[in-house]
């Protein structure tokens, strides 16, 4: 089942002594800003070289004031994550796992949790913040293990454990879980077996002709999911009620979804190839995620763009950021406050980017809400762009 629409963050640390879905995302949101709060995160993003815009930080301050988050400072490295553990489980009375079972037993005492967080939000040291970590990779609920698993992942001695977590994480139905589950695998272990796995490889159409002028690019991992597709809800919804002339043939343009630098710029030679094989130089795209980086860089190769619709797009300027000269209409980017996926690829939040008009809709955490054919109705997404 999907999470249900947050439009408003649980005030915290409350949100660890409960496990509404509002509840749950809450504290996975508190568990990956605290991890990027330890890798200094803002900080990389605020040495940006001098004159080039970098866009906003991971961690924006209105969202972590509404968080009740306090401020960290760097981490210096990792723990001794086995005896921290020792302490930390004798302190709450828990049994001390062996080596061989450090992760299989769930804590189900909800007062464990809601403690460890009280005292994280009260010293707010990267001490709290381990332990915090530590506890949450045996929490009852997956997105909670997982973001824990992702944010400890730099820190903690034994990333053995965590890798299990994650890897475990990526085989999810939940769409968000295995999003923030695969991208912190990709940066836990770049080389694990089941990234490859999910990657599919996209074919390369053949010209067709001059067609239809909008085209949907999915993102990370979306390769083979049915939303962007003809006959999906989104496509659908987007075909039928926003731009009938969306591009809905059987050789529409795919790129294989991998998470990387490598992947996203092949993608872009790709989708540049597709333009100038089907005349369709000035088409409109909406895309989602790292697809819309993928459409930078293609505008970067000489692509020709009417619109370019970004949703939920991670921020990595000047990495990837728009050629303005080769887009002839207007860049709109549309997204959610607090997004859990970008905050597991440690990207920005927010573009501060001239050209590039940002709307934020009153929903938390959510990733793939921006897809969501219920939001855009009921957000007028429309007269956004």
């Amino acid at each position: 089942m999907p999470f249900q629409i947050v439009r408003q963050p649980v005030a915290s640390p409350l949100s660890f002594s409960r496990s509404d879905d509002a509840a749950i995302l809450t504290q996975a949101a508190v568990l990956l800003a605290t991890g990027a709060q330890l890798r200094g995160d803002n900080k990389r993003f605020r040495l940006a070289p001098a004159g080039i815009s970098s866009g906003s930080a991971p961690l924006l301050d209105e969202d972590l004031k509404l968080l009740g988050l306090p401020a960290l400072a760097e981490s210096p490295g990792r723990i001794d994550s086995a005896h921290n553990r020792q302490l930390l489980f004798s302190r709450y009375k828990l049994p001390i796992p062996t080596q061989a079972v450090l992760t299989e037993t769930a804590i189900e005492d909800k007062n464990v949790f809601g403690d460890v967080a009280r005292i994280h939000f009260s010293e707010g040291s990267s001490k709290s913040a381990i332990d915090m970590m530590e506890l949450c990779l045996r929490h009852p609920n997956e997105l909670v293990r997982v973001s824990a698993a992702a944010a400890y992942s730099e820190h903690s001695s034994e990333l053995d454990r965590l890798v299990r977590i994650l890897e475990a994480g990526t085989r999810s139905a939940e769409n968000l879980l295995r999003s923030i589950s695969a991208t912190a695998l990709s940066f836990a272990a770049p080389d694990h077996p089941r990234l490859r796995e999910m990657q599919g490889i996209a074919g390369r159409p053949g010209a067709t002709g001059a067609g239809d002028t909008t085209m949907l690019i999915h993102g990370t991992w979306a390769q083979n999911s049915p939303w962007w597709q003809p006959g999906g809800d989104f496509h659908t919804y987007i075909l039928q009620s926003v731009r009938p002339d969306l591009y809905s043939k059987p050789d529409r343009f795919g790129w294989s979804g991998g998470y990387s630098d490598a992947a996203r710029t092949l993608a872009a030679t790709d989708l540049v190839s597709w333009v100038q094989n089907h005349n369709e130089q000035g088409l409109d795209l909406i895309t989602h995620s790292h697809g819309g980086n993928v459409a930078f860089l293609a505008t970067q190769n000489g692509l020709d763009l009417g619109e370019l619709i970004l949703l939920s797009c991670p921020v990595h300027v000047p990495k990837y950021q728009p050629d303005m000269a080769h887009v002839h209409k207007k860049v709109v980017s549309i997204r959610v406050h607090f997004d859990l996926v970008i905050l597991a690829d440690r990207g920005g939040q927010r573009f501060n980017f001239p050209g590039i008009s940002e709307n934020v809709l009153p929903i938390w955490f959510d990733h793939f809400a921006t897809h969501n054919p219920d939001v855009w109705r009921q957000q007028n997404v429309p007269a956004m762009i």
